[in-house]
């Protein structure tokens, strides 16, 4: 019989666990990680990928990630526009921060406020000019 830890083949468990296994069922789980790390070896030599796979490769090769500096300036700029959304009436900083930030559709936002779908678009728009003033006098 021969001891073997489950942490190594199950690397998302949180605490060891030690298990005795049959001598053969040793083998073939050695035999199985050899293998394993032969082909992610070769993967990593032959600079293999495939962009079919999730949560895929493309995302790591498309937008890597962000430096400190960039990480920094984004957190800055994000408290820059959210200061400004505070400074437009109330309905134009709720119906741009719904569509913009949420996401949410010009006609979800309508219905959700029972007014009509051109009120919400001019408030949108008054709503960006606005924020476009407020954030050019803000530098």
């Amino acid at each position: 019989m021969t001891t073997i830890k489950l942490n190594r083949y199950y690397p998302y468990l949180t605490e060891n666990i030690t298990l005795e296994v049959s001598d053969e069922i040793a083998v073939v789980l050695s035999i199985g990680g050899r293998q394993c790390d032969s082909y992610k070896r070769r993967k990593r030599e032959h600079d293999e990928c495939s962009l079919d796979v999730d949560p895929g490769f493309e995302p790591d090769v498309m937008f890597p990630p962000l430096t400190p500096e960039e990480i920094i300036l984004e957190e800055e700029n994000r408290s820059i526009l959210y200061a400004a959304l505070d400074q437009l009436p109330p309905i134009q900083a709720r119906r741009v921060y719904a569509h913009y930030i949420l996401g949410k559709k010009k006609s979800e936002i309508a219905r959700a406020e029972n007014v009509e779908g051109s009120a919400v678009c001019d408030s949108i728009r008054r709503g960006l000019k606005n924020l476009s003033e407020i954030l050019k006098n803000f530098h």
